[in-house]
């Protein structure tokens, strides 16, 4: 580092660690419908391809919106897209746990991945952009730790989600657990001053 080269921000650690909750909930919530599915066809009567779609349009969702996602960022600011990505994925969790028909559970899923895959970009953006190159291999080693953990615990939260919540309403538990993400998501905006 030179006399020129601004201090990196102290807070970029913390910040990280907030993008990274968000980050896990939206990862999460890929591998953890398989295992709510019997409970969420038995309460909500929906049959094998509706059952699918619960899964199948979440993350064709969440698949699509990465490259707009990153764009958004760069042009709207990180920490405000990624505010907005967590407040829309933690109501649109709400709306899929409060679902009383399989219909209105596949759209509320669809518009979950839409903002759960709005949170990556700004994730590694945000590592770009705030931590310095000798640093930034151990960032992206804690969001591929994120990315791995949240995709290996779903199924083992789910169970035991659903074996405390009973058959009727441990599978909605299963996605008011992205509920409280909220409150985390807010503290996004005080590190690392800059928009990107």
């Amino acid at each position: 580092m030179t006399a020129s080269t601004p201090a990196p921000d102290p807070r970029r650690w913390s910040a990280l660690s907030v993008m990274l909750m968000g980050q896990f909930a939206a990862l999460l919530d890929v591998s953890v419908t398989n295992v709510a599915l019997p409970s969420i066809g038995r309460s909500t009567g929906a049959g094998p391809n509706e059952l699918q779609w619960i899964v199948t349009g979440y993350v064709l969702a969440f698949a699509l919106v990465p490259v707009i996602g990153g764009r958004l960022g760069d042009q709207r600011g990180r920490r405000r897209i990624f505010t907005i990505a967590v407040l829309g994925f933690v109501t649109a969790s709400a709306a899929v746990g409060l679902a009383p028909n399989a219909g209105l559970l596949i759209a509320a899923r669809v518009v979950q991945g839409l903002f759960g895959g709005m949170m990556g970009p700004q994730v590694s953006g945000f590592i770009q952009n705030a931590f310095p190159a000798w640093e930034r291999g151990r960032a992206f080693g804690r969001l591929g730790l994120t990315v791995g953990a949240g995709t290996a615990l779903g199924p083992v939260i789910a169970g035991l989600l659903i074996s405390a919540g009973g058959p009727d309403i441990g599978w909605r538990l299963v996605f008011f657990i992205n509920v409280p993400v909220r409150h985390r998501g807010r503290a996004a905006r005080s590190p690392v001053g800059s928009r990107r």
